[in-house]
């Protein structure tokens, strides 16, 4: 369906808008700006960033609610297919250590109540990770570089690693999919790991190729 065409100046509310949440480092209040106040004028926005293969979130961090963007599903899962914006072995490996240290354990703990991915403690650091027989620090400290350019991780206190905003621009399907990666990773034998596996062969991810799994950066 066409779009009605917009005044010349609640285009530019929406085009700021867009900008915005396709760009800030982390959510965008709704009252920064006025195309996320109004109904009318945030579906414009979610239907452009719908044209991008984008979609529009509301996400909340810190008791603030605001709004971000990410992949739509399906077009996450054919970029990955194709092998586009994947992560190296080396950086999910350690991206993976660091939302086990950070957000799994402590969940787990009871000490990380926040349904995001988002913690501001405790913290994990490279001479932690570097006790993972896995690395090398010519491997790892490399890995912590890229991981933070795409904003994935983030520095804590005391240069701590901590997860990076980026992770609020998961779907709500794709950070499912992360914490059932984790499951498999830390509990492989486990029933629910068995019934994850059985579920995941049963219904394939559109544009999914068969091969390895593969997770496309936010």
């Amino acid at each position: 369906m066409n779009e009605a065409p917009l005044s010349d100046h609640d285009e530019a509310q929406v085009q700021a808008a867009v900008a915005a949440v396709e760009t800030a480092d982390g959510l965008v209040p709704r009252e920064a700006f006025p195309a996320l106040q109004s109904d009318a004028l945030r579906a414009v926005v979610a239907r452009r960033l719908a044209t991008l293969g984008r979609v529009l979130l509301i996400r909340e961090h810190h008791g603030t609610q605001g709004f971000t963007s990410g992949y739509d599903d399906s077009v996450a899962e054919r970029l990955a297919a194709e092998g586009i914006g994947i992560l190296s072995p080396v950086d999910r490996a350690v991206l993976v250590l660091v939302l086990l240290r950070t957000v799994a354990a402590p969940r787990a703990r009871g000490v990380h109540g926040s349904a995001t991915w988002l913690t501001d403690g405790p913290g994990t650091s490279v001479e932690e990770l570097y006790a993972n027989p896995y690395f090398t620090y010519e491997q790892l400290r490399p890995a912590v570089r890229r991981l933070k350019a795409r904003r994935l991780l983030r520095e804590g206190f005391h240069r701590t690693l901590l997860p990076g905003p980026a992770l609020l621009r998961l779907t709500d399907a794709q950070s499912n999919r992360l914490w059932e990666d984790l499951v498999l990773v830390t509990r492989p034998d486990s029933m629910y790991a068995r019934a994850i596996l059985r579920r995941r062969q049963e219904q394939p991810h559109p544009g999914r190729r068969p091969g390895p799994l593969h997770e496309t950066a936010p």
